[in-house]
């Protein structure tokens, strides 16, 4: 089977288009039509009506005939984001209707809800495989003691030192900068990543309105994802993140109460204990949607923007394909396939002594896939049973399929996943380009050692992380980066006042106040 062009459905692009000139936001789009933010994009990407100074740049020098390896090299940014920001232009992983027909969490979770009610007075009868209805993570971290992290974040390209004078003299004047937008924080080790990316957003100033992930510094990620990818598959789940077309539940705690102010509502995220609900992440799902993908894409076309307009793509078996081939004949419509596993706990990503990558990888292809087959199977029958019609549904084969890919989530987890890291980068909102360096500067009570600084042992005791500096003032969503930053700041401060006021009656809508505020009010 090869793999055919597939792109979205005409009457979906008009919907798209239509939803999109109306209210001018991806995000507003991407609920009305019910359809990803990422799909959103691409759609309008494709159509002409979006578009970022960077998307621009990369379709000029796509233009020139580079590759997407070239264009990442030239811009210092990553192959995936250069796939980012391309319109629809080769195969795209999505089975006709089967985006339409993926699985929301709320459905599962009703019906397994419904299930647990008729149930809950026969449990003397143990079923095989069946969930204690517990919330359950799917990390080694309840096995390792707690520990603080003093963690550095720093906007990248906020740097005065590396700017134009200009533009460093507007942001430290007006920013309140002295030498980059940063924050410094005292965390627990139980953090798991997708906490951390709500505290990132409060601590910067952002609502969590946009896409964002975590990655690996290149080389690393490049080492642990070199070689045929059915080969090193197994490091899905382990460390990285697939994306997931089934299921659908990315936003499986986007639990948002318009009660409540999006600050205070990211704040509980990261000040509760963190379980994971979803199912995209456990390691064993990630390796059955790599089995999908291989049998729905048996051969793909590689490397169409590599090449001049009239060549012709090259074939490459799924089996012998490598991740960049991948990248270069599918688009993702779910999310790409760089990002770190967010339910991963910071003690499991960062240490100030990880392990080699190398020494990752072997330990992520040593787990056994012997399950994964007959994981498969269940999954295959609740899924099916999932997309019946009520009538037609098979209560009791949905049932025992949820309890059966439940329990061998949890049989199978990888156990004991070692820190390979002392730096991350998280980037937010995939059009203005917002990117976060990461970097764990210190350790406090790792090994069970004696916790001499006040803070965080309280950390530690508290399990509530801390600011413990800053620099620079809070930004915020939709502004276009630092750059659009700097010139929103200029235009409030320095330019006339009817522009002025304009400026800043937008900037108060996405949230931003200017107030300066110390650090033990960030957080």
């Amino acid at each position: 089977m090869a793999n055919s062009t597939i792109e979205p459905k005409p009457e979906s692009i008009e919907r798209v288009a239509s939803v999109y000139k109306k209210t001018e936001s991806i995000s507003e789009t991407a609920r009305q039509t019910e359809l990803s933010t990422t799909k959103v994009r691409k759609i309008l990407i494709t159509e002409g009506l979006w578009s970022s100074p960077r998307s621009e740049q990369i379709r000029d020098l796509v233009d020139q005939g580079k590759t997407p390896s070239e264009i990442a090299e030239m811009l210092g940014i990553t192959t995936v984001m250069v796939q980012n920001y391309l319109p629809y232009e080769k195969g795209l992983y999505d089975e006709p209707d089967k985006t339409d027909t993926a699985i929301r969490s709320e459905k599962y979770r009703e019906r397994n809800r419904a299930y647990a009610q008729k149930t809950q007075g026969r449990e003397q009868q143990k079923l095989e495989g069946l969930g204690t209805g517990e919330e359950h993570a799917p990390s080694s971290e309840k096995k390792q003691p707690l520990f603080a992290m003093h963690l550095h974040l720093e906007l990248h390209d906020s740097r005065l030192d590396a700017m134009n004078p200009d533009e460093a003299k507007i942001l430290a004047k007006y920013g309140a900068v002295k030498k980059s937008i940063s924050r410094d924080v005292i965390v627990p080790s139980s953090l798991a990543l997708h906490q951390l990316h709500y505290l990132i957003n409060v601590a910067f100033g952002w609502t969590n309105s946009h896409l964002h992930n975590f990655q690996l510094p290149q080389p690393m990620f490049d080492t642990l994802t070199s070689g045929k990818f059915v080969e090193i598959a197994p490091v899905y789940g382990y460390y990285l993140q697939f994306p997931n077309t089934t299921f659908n539940d990315a936003f499986w705690d986007d639990d948002y109460d318009e009660n409540k102010s999006p600050r205070t509502w990211m704040r509980s995220k990261y000040l509760k204990q963190y379980r994971y609900e979803g199912l995209s992440e456990y390691w064993i799902e990630n390796q059955a949607e790599i089995l999908d993908m291989a049998k729905h894409l048996p051969i793909l076309d590689v490397d169409p923007l590599s090449q001049p307009k009239q060549a012709i793509p090259k074939k490459v078996k799924f089996e012998d394909a490598t991740l960049q081939d991948l990248l270069t004949a599918i688009v993702f419509d779910s999310g790409m396939p760089d990002g770190l596993k967010e339910s991963r706990r910071l003690s499991e990503i960062l240490s100030l002594d990880p392990i080699s990558i190398e020494s990752a990888k072997a330990a992520a292809l040593e787990t056994d896939t012997s399950s994964v087959s007959l994981y498969k199977q269940y999954r295959d029958i609740f899924v099916t049973e999932a997309q019946r019609e009520d009538s037609s549904h098979n209560d009791a084969a949905y049932s025992r399929a949820f309890r059966q890919i439940e329990s061998l989530q949890k049989e199978t987890e990888p156990r004991t996943v070692k820190p390979i890291t002392t730096e991350l980068l998280y980037t937010y909102d995939f059009g203005d380009g917002w990117q976060v360096d990461i970097t764990l500067v210190e350790e406090f009570g790792r090994d069970n050692q004696r916790v001499d600084d006040e803070t965080a042992a309280n950390v530690i005791a508290t399990r509530k992380p801390v600011c413990i500096a800053k620099d620079g003032l809070n930004v915020l969503d939709d502004c276009g980066n630092v750059w659009g930053y700097i010139d929103m700041l200029h235009t409030i401060h320095e330019e006339d006042k009817e522009e002025a006021i304009q400026m800043r009656t937008w900037a108060r809508s996405q949230g931003w106040t200017g107030r300066d505020m110390s650090p033990k009010q960030i957080l």
